[in-house]
């Protein structure tokens, strides 16, 4: 549990971690130089499960979490942030599928959005993730449970993707283990003003950018600036499907999108095919 500046919301973070069904876990809190009591409040806790790491001086998330990887000794870690509230009963599933699963070393799982009363809608399997991974981050980060050994045995690490660095890690894991996001609400997922996407969400759109362009290339693609327009029109759902010509414009891209697929072998051919027709089909506009 990376923490900075989560005066607000640690304790119930915390206690949401302490509470867990399944309690054979070290919970490592490493604090990023808090300068609002956040570590005060931390160190109020006495559970012999946490463990605690001050830095003197902010060094960032992606720091922060390699770190944390680093110093984690158990067969799966867990992610968590210090504003979200994980359900009793997340870890106890996470293990069981992990457990009954050795071929897969990632599995988050849905989170109900306090602040928006709904809840989301990641899609469930390994090649439906690496599909909608083309468009947008399809594991929400803090509901992870990542395979030790995984990261270990391939040498992986959070990369210099600021605010991104979950996007672009995903993509990575995928090549070398299958992922997998449990249909059910395991956490609840705060929304607040201090948030990454409300601070920094210039740079958080550079950074997704860049994802999705790597991505691109790797099935031989280089879009025009029209052509990556249009492909932020199925990232963003706003296919104009009763409009003519941005209706056969966003077909044609679909199409390029598969022809590079058949090119490159990829993608789950029928798998994308359908997550394009979804990107159609679920467009508002």
């Amino acid at each position: 549990m990376p923490v900075y500046n989560m005066a607000a919301y640690i304790e119930e973070a915390i206690c949401s971690i302490l509470t867990q069904t399944y309690s054979d876990f070290e919970l490592l809190i490493i604090d990023d130089g808090s300068t609002d009591g956040t570590l005060d409040i931390i160190r109020k806790f006495d559970d012999t499960r946490i463990k605690v790491i001050a830095h003197a001086v902010n060094q960032g998330l992606i720091a922060t979490l390699n770190q944390g990887i680093d110093c984690c000794t158990g067969e799966y870690i867990a992610r968590m942030d210090g504003d979200d509230i994980a359900l009793p009963h997340r870890f106890q599933r996470q293990v069981e599928f992990m457990d009954t699963h050795p071929d897969y070393g990632v599995c988050g799982s849905q989170v109900y959005m306090l602040g928006k009363d709904c809840v989301t809608t990641k899609p469930i399997n390994h090649e439906e993730i690496r599909c909608w991974q083309l468009f947008h981050c399809t594991i929400v980060h803090p509901t992870v449970m990542i395979r030790r050994s995984v990261l270990v045995s391939h040498g992986i690490r959070y990369l210099d993707y600021p605010h991104a660095e979950d996007y672009e890690i995903w993509n990575r894991l995928a090549a070398v283990t299958h992922l997998f996001n449990l249909p059910e609400v395991l956490l609840m997922y705060r929304q607040h003003p201090d948030q990454i996407s409300n601070i920094h969400p210039q740079v958080q759109l550079v950074q997704s950018e860049r994802i999705r362009r790597e991505q691109l290339r790797l099935l031989d693609i280089e879009p025009t600036a029209e052509e990556y327009q249009t492909h932020l029109d199925f990232c963003h759902f706003r296919i104009r499907v009763y409009e003519p010509a941005h209706y056969y414009q966003s077909l044609a891209w679909a199409h390029k999108l598969l022809e590079g697929n058949l090119r490159t072998q990829r993608y789950h051919h029928e798998t994308l095919n359908a997550v394009l027709s979804q990107c159609f089909s679920l467009s508002r506009y």
